[in-house]
């Protein structure tokens, strides 16, 4: 049998999924954040600030830059793998908040915790993300929450189809991610409470970036 002949249509549009599945796919993201302007998110810290300032306007004004379900796949999957393991440990989903004198709070949450070590899920597409080794962003993420719980050990869980790699992260330089996010947390809180974005960082987020016409535009909202 040729089974080619027998496909009528193929799609990689996460929009034709069925509409329970893609009710589900926004319900779970629509929950995972609720911004405060006198707190920041650790994870709104590891990327371009100029863009966490964007959302937060966009989710403000009500407007809708950021709500297709072809934005909110890559967090689902990863919520997904979240629900399904760290419910598994009786220290998980551990939520953690860093106040910086005279300036915002850093909140984030801690996927689990286990014989001492706090351990990080990481979704990605496959393993050919990870070939030069575990993404910066989501080290200094773990460094961070280890520093904060004092924790002295840490362990990076990715997790695709093909299956999982772990890295054990050296936690001595922990305290040197701390002062780098806080200052970038208080860049972040000036910018929310002046509504002026922050300065332009240019990288490889700028090609993706929904809030890309806007930036470049010099839209300052």
């Amino acid at each position: 049998m040729d089974v080619l002949s027998l496909i009528v249509s193929e799609s990689e549009d996460v929009n034709e999924l069925p509409e329970p599945i893609k009710a589900h796919i926004q319900d779970v993201t629509s929950r995972e954040y609720e911004y405060r302007d006198n707190s920041v998110h650790v994870t709104e810290l590891l990327y371009c600030l100029r863009k966490a300032y964007y959302r937060r306007m966009a989710r403000k004004s009500g407007d809708n830059l950021e709500e297709g379900l072809d934005k909110k796949w890559y967090l689902y999957r990863g919520l997904i793998f979240d629900e399904l393991w760290t419910g598994l440990f009786p220290r998980n989903q551990v939520r953690i908040t860093h106040r910086i004198p005279e300036g915002p709070t850093i909140v984030g949450r801690i996927d689990f915790i286990h014989d001492g070590v706090l351990y990080e899920l990481k979704t990605i597409s496959n393993g050919y993300a990870i070939k030069d080794g575990p993404k910066e962003q989501h080290v200094k993420q773990a460094l961070f929450y280890a520093w904060v719980e004092n924790v002295k050990r840490v362990r990076l869980i990715y997790v695709h189809l093909g299956g999982v790699k772990i890295y054990e992260i050296d936690t001595s330089r922990a305290y040197e991610v701390v002062k780098e996010l806080e200052e970038r947390a208080r860049k972040l809180w000036s910018a929310i409470k002046t509504m002026q974005p922050p300065e332009r960082e240019e990288s490889w987020e700028c090609k993706y970036c929904e809030f890309r016409e806007i930036c470049l535009g010099g839209d300052s909202r």
